[in-house]
């Protein structure tokens, strides 16, 4: 909404309890939080839920909806650019390695580093892990057109039809290696003594992630001085 259009009274109810929705929901997940906390952390009363979401079901629908929409800016840049790379590529694997790294630096950014999704990618997490029944919301708007894009990449290398099961799979095996580091962070954490993700660590984190994704598929990988190409 353009800056110089007011807000109504209700939009602003409206955008509270997306706002708190989204927090409280990524924290305890779906059945952990109750009407009350979700009154109490907002300000707003049972009534506004019931108003603007129809309960607390369809409130947590429309904070996965908000979520889809509010990261196009972030995966929609990203994903044309990705399909443009794979197009010039025309089959070249230089050029396919070169789209994959840059994709998987995208993504640990966007994924690990971007305070935009402190509380966005949890809740993506946790649907990966325990998907609830508004799990197509998420799948269509926002996974499945990235999984799609992975598995064209894979299927020009290993010079399959993108339906080929086998695509899928090892696009599948290359996003396992990017969602790990948020689903299963702590441990590596605890591993190396960390309290978090900083920007070196995170590049650090891309680059070897980077070369274990390009052997998988049998792809070398970019140069330092064709990165930038």
């Amino acid at each position: 909404m353009p800056k110089d259009v007011p807000v109504s009274r209700g939009d602003e109810t409206r955008n509270l309890l997306l706002e708190t929705g989204l927090r409280l929901f990524a924290i305890h997940g779906f059945e952990s939080v109750s009407t009350r906390q979700l009154t109490n952390e907002s300000g707003c009363n049972i009534a506004a839920i019931n108003y603007h979401f129809d309960g607390k079901e369809g409130l947590y629908r429309a904070v996965l909806e908000q979520l889809v929409i509010d990261t196009e800016v972030y995966f929609g840049p990203s994903m044309a650019k990705i399909q443009d790379s794979v197009r010039a590529a025309s089959g070249d694997r230089q050029k396919l390695a070169q789209a994959i790294t840059s994709l998987i630096s995208n993504l640990f950014n966007i994924f690990l580093e971007n305070e935009f999704m402190r509380w966005r990618m949890p809740l993506v997490m946790r649907e990966y892990a325990n998907p609830s029944e508004n799990f197509e919301v998420l799948y269509k708007g926002r996974i499945e057109p990235l999984h799609k894009a992975i598995t064209v990449i894979a299927s020009m290398v290993l010079e399959k039809p993108a339906d080929d099961p086998e695509c899928a799979i090892r696009a599948h095996a290359i996003l396992g290696q990017i969602v790990i580091f948020g689903i299963a962070r702590v441990v590596l954490w605890k591993r190396l003594e960390w309290e978090n993700y900083t920007p070196e660590r995170v590049a650090l984190i891309a680059k070897v992630a980077t070369q274990s994704v390009l052997n998988s598929i049998g792809l070398d990988p970019v140069e330092p001085s064709s990165k930038g190409a």
